[in-house]
């Protein structure tokens, strides 16, 4: 059980609720030690096949981290990013996530758009950075965004400090998101895209999902030759053989759990 989450696994899906409404699901102290927790459990359920992260009400997805209930990073043998694992890329979760966004996403809140597979938002979706209004280091977070999106946007955003607002339909255009739909239309939709990813082979998602998320971190030949070796592995394992023999017999496959 969590103090500021709610994990629920139904038919291979885990939903992942940033649970503090009150705060705008801010990312309290607590918050901070239970996100790891819970993405780990998602990460060693062979059950749960894809998760979806969404936060509590209608008014805000997360707005970073509470100022009032800091989270510690405070370990100076250890880099601020590595004491604070909160999104599925950060707790190096190999199987597909998608990001529900509902409301505001402020500061913090960005790295889970930043680091999760599937990004869709509601129509009332905002994204901004306040870091620098208060005397923060906007870092982390656009560095990880300027991997998706336009430098320019990446920039602006961060150095408006909040004065500016990016809509859902702005958000959509640069590719910050890749679906915006009505707000109360988010759940299911995002139900929707679990339920045809859950559908496919495990260990085929883990290694695509791989292949791509480690081509942004390598040259290219680098990375092609890193997605040829994940291919061979895959090829070799019984995935492969089931799927070969599936699509000969004109049967749907049965994919077997993760190890």
């Amino acid at each position: 059980m969590f103090e500021t989450l709610d994990y629920a696994l139904e038919a291979g899906v885990a939903r992942l609720v940033l649970n503090r409404p009150e705060r705008h699901n801010a990312i309290n102290s607590v918050m901070s030690r239970e996100l790891p927790l819970a993405w780990a459990r998602f990460e060693a359920d062979p059950a749960a096949r894809v998760a979806i992260v969404i936060g509590a009400g209608d008014r805000a997805f997360c707005t970073g981290a509470d100022i009032a209930d800091l989270p510690q990073a405070d370990d100076p043998g250890r880099s601020i990013k590595d004491q604070l694992v909160w999104t599925p890329r950060q707790a190096r979760v190999t199987k597909p996530v998608i990001c529900a966004v509902n409301g505001m996403v402020v500061g913090g809140g960005l790295h889970f758009v930043a680091d999760c597979d599937v990004v869709i938002a509601s129509e009332n979706a905002s994204f901004f950075d306040t870091h620098v209004r208060v005397g923060l280091v906007a870092g982390l977070e656009p560095v990880a965004l300027a991997r998706k999106i336009p430098l320019d946007a990446v920039l602006r955003m961060a150095l408006m400090g909040g004065s500016e607002r990016l809509s859902a339909r702005r958000a959509l255009e640069i590719g910050l998101v890749g679906e915006c739909v009505a707000p109360e239309a988010l759940g299911a939709r995002a139900g929707e895209l679990a339920d045809a990813i859950k559908a496919h082979a495990p260990q085929a998602l883990a290694r695509t999902k791989a292949a791509i998320w480690q081509s942004l971190e390598l040259p290219l030949e680098a990375a092609l030759d890193r997605a040829s070796a994940l291919i061979a592995e895959h090829n070799a394992g019984p995935e492969f053989a089931e799927g070969q023999a599936a699509f000969r017999e004109g049967r749907a496959p049965n994919w077997a759990g993760r190890p």
